[in-house]
């Protein structure tokens, strides 16, 4: 990716600009830095938000990343990665049509059609929480086109999605479980035996 990233910016009149620029870094779950543009994080509402709301600046980002807990890893470094190729591009305006017009670029298809159905998930997850708005759509796009044509059925196995019947007697067991636990607190709960 990052060939493919420098091969796409010639090294022209922009080259001074870009030694200028600013960087922060972002941590997932694993607090793991990554350090991210502030052109690419741009494509992010929630941590360009975060950023010019909070007047967090690039200095206190290398002493301290941005801290985004709730995303993996690996999952916020692929974001990452997509928001630096991205990176100058506009926002897209929300699409209200029906169903919604999305296309997904060659460099976006291959880096979904790269990721496992876990994976999609968590990124998916990722887009939404960041506020990554075209990321989310192309991912849910690919979520679209895999199951375009399969039967209930094939979505269940695809998606591990439980039947109705799975559901039911996970909920039961659940219940049975949750009285199990509630005499066991009860029966404990009788005359206390210490002589402290």
């Amino acid at each position: 990716m990052s060939d493919q990233r420098a091969a796409a910016s010639p090294a022209t009149a922009d080259a001074p600009a870009a030694a200028t620029e600013s960087f922060y870094y972002v941590s997932g779950e694993d607090d793991v830095r990554i350090k991210v543009s502030e052109l690419a994080l741009g494509q992010s509402a929630t941590i360009h938000g975060m950023i010019s709301n909070l007047g967090y600046t690039d200095e206190q980002a290398a002493a301290t990343p941005i801290q985004l807990k709730h995303i993996k890893g690996a999952i916020l470094q692929m974001v990452m990665d997509w928001c630096e190729h991205h990176k100058g591009e506009p926002i897209p305006v929300e699409d209200t049509s029906i169903p919604k017009q999305v296309n997904i670029p060659e460099w976006d298809q291959k880096m979904l059609d790269g990721i496992d159905n876990e994976e999609l998930f968590d990124f998916i997850m990722a887009a939404n929480y960041l506020d990554v708005k075209q990321l989310l759509n192309y991912c849910c796009k690919q979520v679209a086109m895999m199951i375009k044509g399969k039967s209930p059925e094939e979505i269940r196995e695809i998606y591990m999605i439980p039947t109705d019947e799975e559901d039911a007697a996970a909920e039961k067991e659940a219940q049975e479980r949750a009285k199990k636990e509630a005499a066991a607190a009860t029966a404990g709960q009788g005359p206390s035996t210490s002589t402290a």
